[in-house]
């Protein structure tokens, strides 16, 4: 379940620049430090393969496992135990303290040397070098763990809540009392994190808790005003209004639920879970302390330059979260008569065909094929609902119809799709003329892309039906 408030558009007269600039950070340092974290890694496990470390180690491992109640197998046949215990920081430290009382004597001068190297290459990884360790609080990792990501879903997905909300939070904050509540609910989340004890070892990294912290700023700031929010629950979307302040207990108890119930884990429930507490505390503070620096005009602002449709469009959004569809459906009619080609209503359309109609989704979906103004998501699904048709079910779709799924998918830059329909408008009656056009659009596609080969080669299509299409025009006419 995912719910983000989205009251507010980017006002670009006052750009967030502290917003862009924390995402340009976390996205330079994935792509130009982290991303040789593998290679670091590979070498560490080599290393301890190499030098036969396992054997050596296994008794000290076994007990550093029962005393910390680690949460995976402890077998020698764990595929993945060499990558566990090189890349456990607890353990090291574990081995730098009683280590030796596991080794044997005649061996400890060889271990010792081999296990201070093994610990100078994994100490470049970059969640033991700058990532938050919960046993060892550094002021330093305490800020620089703000900015690591375990891979690019964990990035992205970071990046996009932040821009979601934090343009609205540093308009009415400011650019550097955003900035400092930022960083501060990054370690607000952490200490919490700290606090209880997670098992397992390992560091802390990631921006979850600092954006925890946005999240909670932004409904504390709009108070009891009803904002908008945008809402998933597993394939259902749409939009509802609520007082914001509501929104905060709701996203505590969503974290609280999932650290109680997801034992295991390696999400850091607790850490996003202090960001939110720490979020909402700067923000009440700052109410009670010094209200003048917050934007009030700007939070009373009505959402900017909406039209009516766009109005009644959120009216019917509202209907849509209460469950009310049938009032909803009823709403939509006049809207879609006078808009029939605006996107906006076309994706109200098929949210609310997907919430009260189920049963005629993929008829809608099919009577949309050859319709203007489908939004991403409509198209998306065609191009899914589509290829899952039999040839039978694909032969009584018309050519137009075929025509938009190959224009949606080209639009989406999924090419294979686009030739899977091109291959059967092939096989099927349709003229050569438009299959060269739209062979001349596949064409161009490519080139777009730089597959010239590709580009060649439906160009090359493309002139021949143009041709075989012109000689049996002069034949008849002959």
């Amino acid at each position: 379940m995912i719910i983000v408030p989205v009251e507010k558009q980017i006002d670009w007269r006052r750009p967030p620049l502290v917003l862009i600039a924390l995402v340009v950070i976390n996205v330079l340092v994935y792509a130009f430090y982290q991303t040789g974290d593998n290679d670091k890694i590979t070498r560490a496990i080599e290393y301890y393969q190499q030098h036969e470390m396992l054997d050596v180690e296994w008794r000290a491992y076994k007990a550093y496992a029962r005393d910390k109640e680690l949460p995976w197998e402890i077998n020698k046949r764990n595929q993945y135990i060499v990558y566990y215990m090189v890349t456990d920081l607890n353990f090291d430290r574990f081995m730098s303290g009683k280590g030796e009382q596991f080794i044997p004597k005649t061996k400890r001068q060889s271990w010792r040397s081999k296990r201070d190297q093994l610990e100078a290459i994994s100490s470049q990884i970059s969640g033991n070098a700058f990532g938050f360790h919960s046993k060892q609080i550094s002021l330093v990792q305490l800020i620089t763990s703000q900015f690591l990501h375990g891979d690019i879903q964990h990035l992205l997905g970071n990046m996009v809540f932040l821009i979601l909300v934090g343009f609205a939070v540093e308009a009415a904050l400011g650019r550097g009392v955003f900035l400092a509540y930022y960083l501060i609910s990054g370690i607000g989340s952490a200490l919490l994190y700290a606090a209880m004890a997670p098992v397992g070892g390992g560091s802390l990294i990631g921006a979850s808790g600092s954006i925890s912290g946005v999240m909670a700023m932004y409904v504390v700031l709009f108070g009891f005003r009803k904002i908008q929010f945008f809402y998933w629950v597993v394939v259902v979307t749409g939009y509802f209004r609520a007082a914001a302040i509501l929104m905060l207990p709701v996203y505590l108890l969503k974290e609280i639920h999932s650290y109680v119930t997801m034992d295991g884990s390696n999400i850091a429930f607790t850490a996003h879970i202090g960001g939110f507490i720490t979020g909402a505390a700067l923000v009440w503070l700052t109410r009670e302390l010094r209200a003048d620096v917050i934007d009030d005009d700007y939070l009373d602002n009505k959402p900017e330059a909406l039209d009516r449709t766009s109005l009644a469009i959120q009216r019917i959004y509202d209907q849509m979260g209460q469950c009310e569809f049938a009032k909803a459906w009823e709403m939509l009619k006049p809207i879609k008569q006078s808009n029939q080609n605006r996107m906006d209503v076309i994706e109200l359309e098929f949210n609310l065909v997907r919430a009260h109609h189920p049963q005629k989704v993929k008829e809608y979906l099919i009577h949309r094929m050859d319709k203007p103004a489908n939004s991403t998501n409509v198209v998306t699904a065609q191009i899914q609902h589509w290829r899952s048709l039999n040839d039978k079910e694909i032969a009584n779709i018309s050519i137009a119809k075929h025509k938009g799924v190959l224009e949606g998918a080209l639009e989406l830059g999924h090419i294979q799709v686009a030739e899977e329909v091109f291959r059967h408008l092939r096989t099927a009656d349709v003229d050569p003329m438009t299959l060269a056009v739209l062979a001349r659009r596949l064409s161009t596609f490519c080139q777009g892309t730089n597959n010239q080969n590709k580009s060649d080669k439906y160009g090359a299509l493309a002139q021949e039906l143009a041709s075989s299409n012109f000689n049996s025009n002069q034949e008849v006419n002959s």
